[in-house]
């Protein structure tokens, strides 16, 4: 029978003898020969398109589904579903067939590719329908679903019924018309589907992105609201993200959400969809991209600012993150921001806001448009109080990140702004500086918070007091000195992390630079001839701060500056116990904590009068070792401060013989650098390592 059936004739009279349901029922029975049931039905179906309907009828699918389930998986089994397949009249029924979409879709990888070809060909033919291409998504085949998105036609009523019930969204999707209804609804099935890398390299089809895309110009907001959804959830690839950029449709199309009246969550999630773009985009694409380009606009910039001051609390917050998003990418952003003055005064005015998430939100973008150009702060009387509120955020706010923020921004403050420096002076602003540089250490015990927090809020402070201990604010510096805090800003070189470091290494360069002025002009020097051996006596008590502190003067002199350096309040690196640790975090030379730290130490050699004794602290405190460490591994920059440090301490003091070879191979090597090469063959010279006259001069 299997031989005949294979002829056409034979297999049309099978067919009227009525062998179909003896064919079909054979299946079941794994005693007969089941490929002969098979090779037999494929023929029917093959031969006789009048009598595939008597095939469905007979339970044929429903078996075949089975067989493929307990991996029966000959080609001709695929090959019954394929010819029955063919004919639309059947293309439901075998669709709805319980697991027959997603057996088919796993056969679409079968290692042998009769079976996967004829699989995916079966499912090209169940494409027709709508509700089977969601099937086929969902199981992770989107071909067909980038290809029926495409079509954009709606000519299945039952569709809508099934997204209905199957995914309850809002009945009003129902009501979209026209060609768009379809896409609607399928992109409202996509949102709540899982995708994997094959399914996104699917999806990022041009022509299914633009489509999408344009489903926010249709009136139903049923559309744009799916649409927006689903690009939100694509927007998490970047693959999606850079075809979505280079459609020129997308950013224009999302603009015109937020631009016109529509439902105030549409144009909250518009404004997240354009902060994910920005987001994910590096500063060159912005003038690759022309959608881009328009987010920049005074129009785009003056819009969102808008929307910022007339939006509900809720809503206000998504637009401030696009605006930091902006910020950070684009300095034409930036500027439009800070240019303008009444939202500039609106933001500041949000400080006082009663909602802890917009005056968050508002610190980080004042914040965000502050770096580098300093804070924008609005006219008086709103300069005044814009201060004193930041003053009291980090003084008395319980949440971290705003009092974080908040220090941030008044390490931005104008800095020759008497006015300011005024203002914080009355504020216990330095003090609250004080409490989280000291709580940073668990010696003080205090308030520390844990995780990210805490480090950043170290930092920013940190950043803030450099505004105490510029050199051209003494008063600002003898605040600092009143608070005790030299003995905690030492302590940070050991247990902050590089960014704490390296502010921590600045404040005391400006601090070390102000005393090593007042040394150098002092006309009264004492010295004593053991001043060595007190250096030496200062090194056995470590712990102890001998200058640096709001008590009576010091009783020990400084065996480099002498009594100079002992009034109250005044700063020594050498007394503070300094040096060592600064020496120790040149060991970190892939950030600027190196160079902050050799600034620093530069300020002990300044005066010409105490270079001897400046250049043997530094040696004594293993110093030659950590300076030759920056040598070989360190910036540009800090082997230039260092090559001049080592150069002082080579004409000041002896170094080790150990140390003179390391140096010498060190120095040599740094000749091949053309930016320094010159004054490493001066230091070369003075170590007698080069002659008077070389071709390196």
């Amino acid at each position: 029978m299997q031989v005949l059936v294979e002829i056409s004739q034979y297999a049309v009279r099978a067919a009227e003898e009525g062998l179909i349901p003896k064919f079909v029922e054979s299946l079941k029975d794994t005693t007969l020969n089941t490929m002969a049931a098979v090779k037999c039905l494929y023929c029917l179906a093959k031969y006789c398109d009048d009598r595939k309907r008597e095939i469905i009828e007979a339970g044929a699918v429903r078996r075949i589904v089975k067989r493929i389930y307990n991996g029966e998986t000959e080609p001709n089994t695929i090959a019954i579903l394929l010819e029955l397949s063919k004919t639309e009249a059947f293309v439901e029924k075998i669709g709805n067939t319980k697991d027959c979409i997603p057996l088919l879709v796993y056969l679409v990888s079968n290692s042998n590719p009769e079976i996967a070809l004829k699989a995916q060909d079966v499912l090209r033919n169940l494409s027709s329908n709508t509700h089977f291409v969601v099937k086929m998504a969902e199981s992770g085949f989107f071909q067909s679903f980038v290809a029926r998105f495409n079509q954009g036609e709606n000519n299945e009523s039952k569709y809508g019924i099934f997204i209905k019930q199957t995914y309850s969204f809002e009945s009003h999707i129902l009501a979209a018309v026209g060609h768009q209804e379809t896409r609607a609804l399928m992109a409202s099935a996509l949102i709540e589907m899982q995708l994997k890398e094959n399914s996104i390299n699917d999806l990022k089809d041009k022509q299914f992105v633009h489509n999408l895309v344009h489903m926010l110009a249709a009136n139903a907001p049923a559309c744009k609201s799916a649409c927006i959804k689903c690009v939100k959830k694509l927007l998490q690839y970047p693959k999606m993200v850079k075809r979505f950029l280079s459609d020129p449709a997308t950013i224009p199309l999302v603009l015109n959400v937020i631009s016109f009246r529509s439902d105030p969550i549409l144009k909250q999630e518009a404004a997240e969809i354009l902060a994910l773009l920005v987001q994910a985009c590096k500063q060159p694409q912005f003038q690759i991209y022309q959608g881009l380009q328009e987010l920049q606009s005074e129009h785009s910039v003056g819009l969102f600012l808008q929307l910022v001051e007339k939006s509900e609390p809720e809503f206000k917050i998504q637009f401030l993150h696009l605006l930091i998003e902006l910020s950070n990418k684009s300095k034409t952003a930036q500027n439009l921001i800070r240019d303008n003055v009444d939202a500039v005064t609106h933001l500041f005015s949000c400080l006082d806001s009663n909602q802890p998430l917009v005056r968050r939100w508002t610190m980080k973008l004042i914040y965000c448009v502050s770096a580098g150009d300093g804070v924008p702060l609005p006219p008086s009387p709103g300069k005044e109080t814009a201060i004193n509120n930041l003053a009291s955020i980090l003084i008395c706010s319980p949440d971290f990140e705003e009092r974080s923020i908040a220090a941030g921004i008044i390490s931005q403050l104008p800095k020759d702004d008497i006015d300011v420096d005024e203002i914080l002076c009355k504020t216990e602003t330095l003090k609250a500086i004080h409490e989280v540089i000291c709580s940073s250490d668990e010696e003080f015990g205090g308030i520390g918070a844990h995780n990210n927090q805490d480090k950043s809020l170290l930092e920013n402070a940190l950043a803030a007091l450099l505004r105490f201990t510029g050199s051209s604010k003494p008063e600002l510096q003898k605040q600092v000195g009143k608070l005790e805090l030299y003995p905690a800003l030492v302590r940070v070189l050991s247990t902050g992390n590089s960014l704490a470091k390296q502010r921590t290494a600045t404040a005391l360069e400006h601090l070390s630079r102000s005393t090593s002025s007042l040394v150098s002009e002092a006309s009264i020097r004492v010295r004593h001839e053991d001043s060595r051996s007190l250096f030496n006596t200062i090194n056995l008590f470590p712990n102890k701060s001998w200058c640096c502190s709001a008590s009576a003067e010091n009783e020990i002199s400084c065996p480099v500056h002498g009594i100079a350096c002992s009034q109250r309040h005044t700063f020594c690196l050498v007394k503070a116990d300094a040096v060592k640790p600064l020496l120790q975090t040149l060991s970190d030379t892939n950030s600027g904590v190196a160079e902050a730290s050799l600034k620093a130490l530069e300020t002990l050699l300044e005066d010409h009068s105490t270079l001897s004794h400046a250049t043997a602290a530094i040696v004594e405190s293993q110093g030659v070792e950590a300076i030759l460490q920056v040598l070989e591994k360190g910036t540009l920059s800090a082997k230039t401060i260092a090559l001049d440090l080592f150069h002082k301490i080579v004409n000041h003091s002896r170094i080790s013989q150990p140390s003179f070879q390391r140096s010498e191979g060190i120095l040599i090597q740094l000749l091949h650098e053309d930016a320094i090469r010159k004054k490493v063959a001066l230091v070369l010279k003075q170590m007698k390592v080069l002659p008077e006259q070389s071709s390196y001069f």
